[in-house]
Parts: structure tokens; sequence; C-alpha cells
């Protein structure tokens, strides 16, 4: 299936139809550097197959740039921070709230926070999944140690863009998906300056109170930097407390047997367990 943006690009989205009678319709958004095969790992029986086993549709999304929802940045593509919020979650929301009924969103990484800056400005999402999504700012991240990676990680991140004009994640072997210049910009603008906001200045965070939708954050135990725990609580500290819950998944949460890391939370078939109870919360919430 394809979904035409307001701007003209068309995004590729992978349809899970239900098992039995459809309880919700999820959108499934992916992490940066890879796109939507991500969430279905093993094929069949990866995320999104768990979920549509529980009666749930879901319409698995590359965003632009990734995937089947090109061009990619080497062939020309270019896409900022504020091109996801404003186009690609406004077109997929819409489109698959067409079947009736709130948009969960199931969001890894990217997907999560991506949508949750969509929400602040009035998409209509029911529901919003945060699987180890945050955004790095150095107010959310207390441990001096890891806001020094962190700002080491960005300044390499800002320069790596430069030789290409793109950053190159299949050459580095880092995912299948490379950025796009001002996409990696708007990520080192936000840490920067401290602010997650738009390009004209529209504060993300403080919108985040405004938020209706009910919310589970899951931040995997093993997590080491990309969504720590502790920075990831900082950040969903932003949501209304009454309409969000925050969870760590670890060993012997939900029936885990290990601490999932940041990838392993969307992409592990050992977290099936942890999928499971995501889809139990969609279904209970509806």
């Amino acid at each position: 299936m394809i979904v035409r943006t307001a701007d003209g690009r068309d995004l590729a989205v992978h349809v899970h139809e239900a098992r039995g009678a459809r309880r919700a319709t999820v959108l499934a958004l992916h992490a940066m550097m890879v796109d939507a095969r991500s969430l279905d790992r093993p094929p069949g029986a990866g995320l999104a197959s768990v979920l549509a086993d529980a009666g749930l549709e879901v319409w698995r999304a590359d965003l632009r740039g990734h995937g089947a929802s090109g061009p990619v940045p080497s062939a020309g593509g270019s896409w900022s921070y504020d091109d996801l919020v404003r186009r690609d979650l406004p077109a997929l929301v819409d489109a698959a709230g067409a079947r009736g009924g709130p948009v969960v969103v199931v969001g890894h990484s990217l997907g999560g926070h991506v949508a949750a800056a969509a929400a602040t400005e009035g998409v209509p999402i029911g529901a919003l999944v945060l699987l180890a999504a945050n955004v790095w700012l150095p107010s959310q991240e207390p441990s001096r140690r890891r806001r020094l990676a962190k700002h080491v990680a960005i300044r390499g991140f800002a320069v790596s863009v430069r030789p290409r004009g793109y950053f190159p994640a299949r050459r580095l072997r880092m995912g299948p998906a490379d950025e796009s210049a001002p996409y990696v910009r708007d990520l080192c603008r936000f840490w920067f300056e401290d602010r997650w906001s738009s390009g004209d200045g529209t504060d993300w965070w403080a919108g985040l109170r405004r938020v209706r939708a009910r919310v589970l954050a899951i931040a995997g135990a093993g997590d080491r930097l990309y969504a720590h725990p502790v920075a990831m609580r900082q950040f969903c500290a932003g949501f209304p407390s009454d309409r969000a819950s925050f969870e760590v998944a670890g060993r012997g949460a939900h029936g885990l047997d290990h601490d999932p890391g940041h990838v392993g939370v969307a992409c592990d078939p050992r977290s099936r367990p942890l999928w499971n109870r995501i889809a139990d919360w969609i279904v209970q919430d509806r």
C-alpha cells in the first residue's frame, strides 16, 4: 500500500491483517537508520505479527527516505525532522484512521518521539506506545558519563554528514538506511540548544502537557545509552501524569528472560512476552 503525503511523497505501508475481528488499527513506526522491516523480525513472528495475532490490524510504515519510501539520500532524497512530524505522521494517521476508530501508534525510538511531537500538534493519535523512545537533551540526562558520551556522539554525527551531504549509516554498517543532512542537523540542534522544537520554534516538549492520548512508555533494562531508563523516564514525565505510564522491561517482567537493549525491545524475538504485554494494553485501552 502507498500513502501519499501533502507534499507529494509516497510512503510504503505493509498491512498485517488482524486475526479474527479487528479490535483496533495500529500504526507501527521504525527507528532511525533502519526501516519498517525491523518491526517484524523474524518475518511472520516479529512485533507486528504478534500484534496482528492479538486482533490488531497493523500498518507497518516506512518513513520518507527509508526502505521503500524513497528517494534515499544517496539518490538526492532530503528531509528534516519537521517533515516526519508534520507531513508523514498526519498522512499515515489519516489513512489508518479511515479504517474506523482511533489509531494507536507503536513507535520504536525515532518513530515514538516523532509521533509524540505530532500528537502535540493535534494529529489524532488515540493511544501511543513509546518503545525505547526519547529525545537526547542535556537537561534530561542526569549522568555526567552518559551526557559526555552523548555529546561526543552528537558532535561526530554533525561532522559525518559533511563529506557526502548525508549520514552514511550503510557504509558505517550502522543500519540499512542512510539519514538526510537536514534531519541530522535537527537532532544536533536539539542537543546543542537543549530544546526539542521545530524549525519555526514550536516547543514540542511544552506541548506534551496537552497530549490527551493514553501513553505507555517502555524502556529496555539493557539500554545503556540510546534510551536509558533514567533519561527516558525524564522525557516521559512531560506527558500528563494521569495519561501516561512508564515501565522498564527487564528480566522477570512480563515473562522476559533477558534485559532487552535499545534494538531488542522491538526486534529481538526473545522480547515476545513484552510484545504480548503491549497487545494486551492496546486491547484493554479500547
